[in-house]
Parts: structure tokens; sequence; C-alpha cells
């Protein structure tokens, strides 16, 4: 009887410490998500890493509810949502955590993404979580709020603005932006940034010995430029040489392209049909890969300094290829038709811009046409200029 009931307890004992053992390396999901149709397939993959991350898991909604096993041992940021589409949620979490979601959700319905907007978003069972919003969740909400505000006290006179530019009455736009009512929102507005900047500063400092410090950096910026070597060079080896460091090594410090091939690839062209990149540089001595936005203020700006040495070395064997990575097309070929590009140009719908490791825009590579090595990238302004005038007097 002993014997029977050591034994038992010691198959017990095995079973639990296989359990823990599993469940260490395992996240799970329970999720209630309100909105969502049944049927709608929901993945989740890793968040904040600005890489092209691939499904941990994946799980379809069934009665409005989600269940989500995921294979993370330590701290892991995760995002969960339709596949090729926006995130629905995401969460801080590790092995051996059960996690419990609900939320009330809205389809989308902006012709561009593909998910839900949330509302009532609750999450408990994850002290990762929890520790996650007490460093970094908790100033993006103080962040979030500042700008409601500065954005509620100067919604009248931004009304008016938008009234006057639908009108087109620039008359009347350069009146109002000579207000006082209209200097003092952008007072409040520089305010704002200045605000915003100092918060993640701190945020970034207060974290720099662990791997809080780069996964906020990665958590709270859209890309990266050579400003930003500044505050990695304020983290100990421990947090750069942690897996969200290594994430963000990647975006500052990112491997040059300099003397090596570029990837080739197909560009959507304004009319729908693809182009490739070989038949649009066939024969030049020299050309640029472009890559710009509608929405980005210094790749327009750049444009009359790409036309200008367009015309000065078009003739000599100069050729331009600008890649837009705009995600709304009606917005893409409104800035087509205003800037009036007179080289090859398209959108970017096959992941170029990420083959060509591209952390910010405006992103310029000069490329030599015989060899198709690159021979400068990130350049442009008088440096570009010079540089073509370099290489065009040999």
């Amino acid at each position: 009887m002993f014997k029977k009931s050591f034994l038992s307890l010691v198959l017990a004992l095995t079973s639990m410490m296989s359990a823990n053992a599993q469940n260490a390396n395992e996240c799970f999901v329970e999720a209630t998500l309100n909105g969502v149709p049944d049927g709608t397939e929901m993945v989740a993959v890793l968040a904040a890493t600005h890489r092209d991350e691939k499904p941990l898991a994946k799980g379809v909604v069934k009665g409005g509810k989600l269940t989500l096993t995921i294979p993370v041992t330590e701290a892991r940021f995760i995002g969960v949502g339709p596949e090729n589409g926006v995130f629905t949620f995401t969460l801080m979490t590790k092995g051996g955590e059960k996690v419990q979601v609900s939320l009330e959700a809205k389809p989308i319905k902006d012709g561009v993404n593909n998910g839900f907007n949330v509302s009532n978003l609750k999450i408990s069972g994850s002290a990762m979580n929890d520790e996650y919003q007490t460093k970094i969740g908790s100033v993006k909400k103080m962040l979030d709020k500042k700008y409601s505000d500065c954005h509620l006290h100067h919604q009248a006179i931004r009304n008016r603005i938008a009234a006057a530019w639908k009108a087109k009455d620039t008359l009347l736009v350069n009146k109002l932006k000579a207000s006082e009512e209209y200097q003092s929102l952008a007072d409040e507005e520089s305010s704002f940034f200045k605000t915003v900047e100092a918060s993640y500063d701190k945020l970034y400092t207060d974290n720099k010995d662990s791997w809080w410090g780069p996964f906020a950096m990665l958590n709270t910026m859209s890309y990266f430029t050579k400003d930003n070597k500044k505050q990695w060079a304020l983290f100990s080896e421990t947090a750069k040489n942690s897996f969200y460091g290594q994430c963000l090594n990647e975006q500052i410090n990112p491997k040059s392209f300099q003397g090596e091939s570029l990837p080739q690839f197909e560009l959507q062209q304004e009319d729908g049909s693809k182009v490739s990149m070989a038949s649009c540089v066939k024969g030049k001595k020299y050309y640029l890969v472009d890559f710009w936005a509608s929405w980005c203020g210094p790749c327009r700006k750049e444009i009359p300094n790409l036309k200008k040495l367009y015309e000065l070395y078009k003739g000599k064997g100069l050729e331009i290829v600008s890649v837009s990575i705009d995600q709304k097309e009606t917005a893409w070929k409104k800035a087509l038709n205003e800037e009036k590009l007179p080289w090859p140009n398209g959108l970017d719908r096959a992941g170029i811009a990420d083959s060509y490791k591209v952390k910010f825009i405006p992103a310029i590579f000069l490329v030599d046409g015989t060899t198709g090595k690159c021979i400068a990238e990130n350049i442009r302004g008088a440096e570009l200029a010079i540089k073509l005038a370099e290489l065009f007097a040999k």
C-alpha cells in the first residue's frame, strides 16, 4: 500500500514538473473579442522588433472567443490581429503566464487597413504586461492626454483653417495663421513635442541598464536616424546584448550596402501595370533608387534638387527610379500629379523598402549602372550633387 501510494506521488510530482517545464516555454492567452466575427483567423507575432516577423501562433475566433498558445520563454512583446492586418491588441508576456483579454471591436472601414478599432481593452494575468504598463504604458497615456487636450483647446481655429484650405482660400489661411489664436496653438504644440522628447529620453535613460531601455526605443519610435546613436551609446553592454538590444542595433547601425549589389524589384506603376528596375536602368551609367512618400516633408523638399540633377545628367547616362512607400494609393497618385516626376516611379507593394533595409525616408541609393553595385547610400542634397559631378567628370 505504501509503495503504491509513494509511486503515485512520484508520478504526480513528475507530471507536475513536466507541466511546469512546458508552461515555462509558452504563454496561454484566452481572449473575449466582442465584435470580431466568428471564423476570423488571428495570428500572434513578435511586435516592436522592426523586423518582418512570422506568426508564432494562430487561432480562429469561435463564439467571440480566441485561444492562443504562444511559444515564448523570456519576456516578449506580442501583437495579435488578423494576418496581414493591424494588431487588435498587444501585450508583454513571458513563458508560464496565463493571460485573459477582453475588448470591444468594430471593423476598420478606411479602405486601407485590415483590422479592428478597439475599445474597453482589459488584460489581466500577466505580471510582465503590468510592468510594461507601469514603465512605458503610463508615459504613453500621459502624452496621449496632453496631445488630446492640446487639440481640444484649439479645435475652433483648426476647423476654420481646414475649411479655408478646403475652399482653396489661401488669403484666409494666411490670415488665420497670423492670428494670436493660431500662435497659441503653435506654441502649445511646440511645448508638447518638447515634452515628448524629454519624457522619452528620461524613459530610455531610466532603463539604460536592462533590455527595457532598447525595447522602450523600439516601442516608442517609428523609425531611426543617425541622431539616435547618442541614445544607443547610453545603454549598458547588458542592454545592448539583449534580444531587444540586438533588434535596436539593426535599426541604428544597419548593414551597409556600399560596394554590394542591390536587390532587383518590380514596381507597380500609376496605371496598375508593373515594370522592373532592370528595364528602367538598362544601359545607364549611374542611377538613383529613391524611397519617398507623399506624407514625407523632407522627401518632397528633395524632389526639386533631384529634378535639377536629372536635367543636368540624364543625357550623360543618369536615371532615377522613385519608389513610394505610401499605403494609401490615392495619396500617392495625388502627390504624383503635384510633383510630375519625369523619371520611372511606382508604388512599393512587394516589400522593396524592406529588402533595401530602409529605416527612414528619404533614402537614396547611388548605383553604378555597369556593375549594379552601390556607390553611396542615404545621400542627398549638396552631397549628392557633389558626388554626381565627381562621377560624371571622369
